[in-house]
């Protein structure tokens, strides 16, 4: 069994203490993994493979435009990934990989769906985290929107 910081998902991911009963669904369920530099996480176009939380290190999220990489963002622990395919039902939509070692527990897409349908208050509380992280990013995106604006326009006046 891998060696799961409850202390960590409490903080950052349910942002609340977990009972002893919710603790051991989720040992049960989470996967822990570990990838090196430079190893992909996820790739652009493959399927859902679940939701991932990445609890150490950085990776890069890099989109694929004109046969090139793009790196559209960094991302640190405490950040979800996945969410979009898994939700959407569809394949990913960019690519992830590590830029450090990073440790990430993965819910894999049947796992998600247990919690979903006989864990409420989990399945909750990681759809809260869902929006959090959504409106962080959008918070981000509009930031660099501004910024592309204003160097379009030719800085500011």
């Amino acid at each position: 069994m891998a060696n799961i910081d409850m202390t960590w998902l409490e903080k950052h991911i349910f942002a609340r203490d977990l009972s002893g009963d919710e603790q051991r669904i989720l040992i049960d369920l989470i996967e822990v993994k570990t990838y090196q530099q430079s190893d992909t996480l996820i790739a652009e176009g493959d399927a859902s493979q679940g939701l991932f939380l990445l609890h150490s290190g950085t990776v890069s999220l890099q989109y694929e435009k004109h046969g090139q990489a793009v790196r559209i963002a960094k991302l640190e622990a405490g950040a979800q990934l996945g969410d979009m395919a898994f939700f959407n039902h569809d394949i990913a939509s960019a690519t992830v990989k590590a830029l450090e070692t990073c440790e990430v527990y993965i819910l894999p897409e049947k796992a998600m769906k247990h919690l979903m349908q006989d864990y409420k208050d989990l399945s909750h509380d990681l759809m809260l985290n869902t929006i959090r992280n959504l409106g962080s990013a959008l918070k981000n995106m509009n930031g660099f929107n501004a910024f592309a604006q204003q160097y379009i326009q030719g800085g500011t006046r």
